[in-house]
């Protein structure tokens, strides 16, 4: 019956078996009981399979002594060294192998059989169950690593545009500086510009205005003359030019001092301009002459002028200055009449017509035309 047992069994089992005899031959032997504790599993002893789960699982190994029942034919203890088992599963393993050991002990070889085919299966299960584990473990160790690596690659990250944001913040507050600054310096250059163009205006207009009277000086004056000359030229048109010469001015410095007779000075020409027309150009010719350039005006219209302007000083009260007595201006009057004349030439014209109103006793107004026979013709 054992052996139609034994054949249904792999050749595994079989080795097993033949195995199992002997193990109960040498049993009855008193001096191979320890020896045959030892080795009586065919394929795994208690000391193997307890040295091969230590080792696997790298678990420390305690010896342990177990007390084996002992048939009556025994003349010893049957004594095995197995693990502390680490765990459920390692001490079901154990208890496998020493149930084995016990049916061996016992003869109870298919008992120990199938408890050594348990231990088997279940040895195998806990070592892919253990692999499992370790790979679960391990992949997990590996996930957490990662993570933790990306998780300071993310604190990096952040950092870097930290830093990023750091920086752009500063890119901008020096480009909002700088701007500033070039607006700052732009707004120095402009208003040194226009102190510059101020200080042009006002050295322009002391090279063309006299600082006395704030009429024309005697260098714009010959300017303007000479454009109107060049213009009458092209297109003839009528010019007149009057020259104003106070009378007795010399007294007046000398009775009531130079200060009184700049002040008599600015209020005729004050006076003059306000009776000249918007068109015509009063200039100083210098000392106590004026020059007035009246175009678009004709002899009798210039003489017109002219002793409106006498009228007006000669009524004019100027004792607020300290000034006692009427003060007379005597005008010369010249009309441009041919294209050929200059500028110089109907000057000089209203200068000899200003001296002959002054040897008819002042405060006349003479033209040059009305002298013409008796002065020098200038073809004016």
């Amino acid at each position: 019956m054992n052996s139609l047992k034994y054949r249904i069994f792999n050749v595994k089992a079989m080795v097993l078996k033949v195995l199992s005899y002997f193990i109960l031959f040498s049993a009855f032997s008193l001096f191979s009981a320890r020896t045959f504790a030892q080795s009586s599993l065919p394929l795994y002893s208690a000391q193997e399979a307890t040295a091969e789960v230590i080792n696997n699982d790298k678990i420390s190994t305690v010896a342990k002594k177990i007390t084996l029942p002992q048939k009556k034919s025994l003349p010893k203890k049957v004594t095995l060294t197995l693990p502390k088992p680490q765990s459920s599963q390692l001490e079901e393993l154990a208890n496998h192998l020493l149930l084995a050991e016990q049916y061996a002990a016992e003869n109870k070889f298919e008992l120990a059989y199938l408890e050594k085919k348990a231990y088997i299966k279940k040895y195998s299960l806990y070592r892919k169950d253990k692999r499992k584990n370790m790979i679960a473990t391990l992949t997990k160790t590996y996930d957490i690593d990662e993570k933790n690596a990306l998780n300071e690659l993310l604190k990096t990250k952040n950092e870097l545009k930290l830093l990023r944001v750091v920086e752009i913040k500063q890119e901008q507050q020096d480009q909002h500086n700088h701007f500033i600054l070039i607006i700052a310096t732009a707004l120095v250059f402009i208003l040194l510009f226009i102190k510059q163009l101020t200080v042009r205006h006002k050295l322009i207009k002391l090279a063309r205005v006299d600082v006395l009277t704030g009429l024309a000086n005697r260098s714009s004056l010959f300017e303007y003359g000479q454009q109107l000359v060049r213009k009458y030229s092209i297109e003839p048109y009528e010019l007149s030019v009057l020259l104003i010469d106070l009378d007795y001015f010399k007294r007046i410095n000398d009775d009531y001092g130079h200060q009184v007779g700049d002040k008599v000075l600015s209020r005729i020409a004050t006076l003059i301009n306000e009776t000249m027309r918007s068109r015509d150009i009063l200039a100083r010719l210098g000392g106590e002459e004026f020059v007035a350039l009246l175009p678009f005006a004709d002899e009798n219209k210039a003489k017109a002028i002219a002793m409106r302007i006498n009228e007006k000083i000669a009524q004019y009260d100027f004792s607020p200055f300290g000034v006692k007595g009427n003060v007379t201006l005597s005008i010369g009057v010249a009309s441009m009449q041919k294209e050929e004349c200059s500028f110089d030439d109907i000057l000089h014209g209203a200068d000899l017509a200003m001296y002959q109103a002054k040897r008819l006793g002042r405060n006349k107004v003479i033209s040059y035309q009305s002298i013409a026979t008796k002065q020098e013709r200038r073809g004016i």
